[in-house]
C-alpha cells in the first residue's frame, strides 16, 4: 500500500510498505473501509514543509494514521477524535504530525500500551517526511548518501573501500519497515542521540555493518556485511553506544571500552592520564587499574609519609574524564 507524503492536496508522493502486522487491529473498519472521525475541511490551508499554502487533505491524515496504527491494539478513531479540534487555518503539516503524536502519547496507559508504539512510528514518519524535505530523497540511494557523506566530512572515507555497485547492491538491503519498530521514547533517543544530520535509521546501521565488514577479504565482504546489517537492523544484536555513534565518522572506533594501567611514577600516572584523554575524546570508556600506585603515608625520594596514596590521582581522572566528556 502507499501513502502520501505529507497532509496537503498537492504533495510529493512517498510510498512507505505498511510494518508487518504484530497483533489484531482495532481501526474502527466497517465494510472494509476506514470510519473517521474527521470532517473534511477545504476552507483550511496547510503549510507544507517547503513552505507552501495548499488545501488541506483529510484522507492524507487519515492514511497516515492507519498506517501508524496497522497491527497494533488501539482505536483509530481516538486517534483522529483527539486531532480534529486542533485543525485551523495556517497550520503547518508539521503541527499536525506533532499533533498526531500527542494525541497517541495522551492515550497511552497501561491497558493501552501500543499508543507509543504510534506515537514512535509518527515520530519517524516525520523523520522520513523532513529528511526528503531536506535532500530529495528518502531510501533508496545509498550510494549517493556515503558519497555525500564523505564529502561533507560526516562518514569515515574507509567506507570507500567498496566500489559503487557494492554499495548500490548494500543500500538493497535495506527494508524500511525496520524504522517501525521502536515505541516513542526509543525513535526519539535514537534519532536524536545517534543519527547525523539528514541520516535515516537504516542508513546508520548499514554503514556501521559495512565498517565492521571492511577487515574480511573482498570477496567475502558484502555477506558479512549483510549478517551484520540484519542483526543490527533487527535488533538482535545490540552495539555498544560508542561505537553506534562514533564508528562510522572520522577517526571513529571499533571499541567501546579501554582499559589501561598507571605504574608508580609521575612518567607513567600523567601519561595515562592523557591517554584517558584522547579515549574520552573520541567517545571511549576507560577504566584505569591504579593498584600499583603505592599507599598513603609511603616513603617517596627516601621522606617517610610522603605519599598521598591513590584518592589524588584519582581525582585527576576524575576531573579528566568530565573535562573531555563526549556523552
Amino acid at each position: 500500500m502507499q501513502f502520501q507524503g505529507t497532509f496537503s492536496s498537492q504533495s510529493t508522493s512517498t510510498s512507505r510498505t505498511h510494518p508487518r502486522p504484530k497483533t489484531n487491529s482495532l481501526l474502527g473498519q466497517t465494510g472494509g473501509q476506514s470510519v473517521s472521525s474527521l470532517p473534511e475541511r477545504p476552507d483550511i490551508r496547510v503549510v507544507k514543509r517547503d513552505g507552501t499554502l495548499t488545501p488541506l487533505d483529510v484522507s492524507k491524515i487519515r492514511k497516515v494514521a492507519e498506517w501508524a496504527c496497522q497491527g497494533l491494539e488501539v482505536n483509530l478513531i481516538a486517534l483522529e477524535a483527539g486531532l480534529k479540534t486542533r485543525l485551523r487555518e495556517g497550520v503547518t503539516t508539521r503541527e499536525i504530525q506533532d499533533n498526531l503524536i500527542h494525541c497517541a502519547l495522551e492515550m497511552c496507559s497501561p491497558d493501552e500500551p501500543d499508543w507509543r508504539y504510534v506515537a514512535g512510528r509518527l515520530h519517524i514518519w516525520s523523520l522520513w517526511k523532513d529528511t526528503l524535505v531536506r535532500r530529495g530523497y528518502q531510501y533508496g540511494d545509498y550510494a549517493r548518501t556515503v558519497n555525500e557523506k564523505v564529502c561533507a566530512n560526516q562518514y569515515d572515507a574507509k567506507i570507500l573501500i567498496y566500489s559503487p555497485d557494492e554499495l548500490q547492491e548494500a543500500g538493497s538491503w535495506i527494508n524500511s519497515d525496520w524504522d517501525t519498530d521502536y515505541d516513542y521514547a526509543g525513535a526519539v533517543l535514537f534519532s536524536k542521540r545517534y543519527l547525523l544530520p539528514n541520516e535515516l535509521p537504516q542508513e546508520a546501521f548499514l554503514t556501521c555493518a559495512l565498517l565492521l565488514a571492511s577487515v574480511e577479504k573482498p570477496h567475502n565482504r558484502l555477506k558479512v556485511a549483510r549478517q551484520f546489517y540484519e542483526a543490527i537492523a533487527q535488533r538482535k544484536i545490540s552495539l555498544a553506544t560508542p561505537i553506534l555513534a562514533n564508528l562510522r565518522v572520522p577517526r571513529g572506533s571499533l571499541a567501546s571500552c579501554f582499559i589501561t594501567t598507571m605504574e608508580d611514577n609521575l612518567e607513567s600516572i600523567f601519561g595515562e592520564i592523557t591517554n584517558t584523554a584522547r579515549i574520552s575524546k573520541n567517545g571511549g570508556g576507560v577504566g584505569v587499574n591504579v593498584s600499583q600506585i603505592r599507599a598513603t603515608g609511603s616513603w617517596v625520594m627516601n621522606k617517610p609519609n610522603a605519599s598521598g596514596g591513590v584518592i589524588p590521582w584519582i581525582k585527576l581522572l576524575n576531573d579528566t574524564a568530565i573535562a573531555v566528556n563526549q556523552g
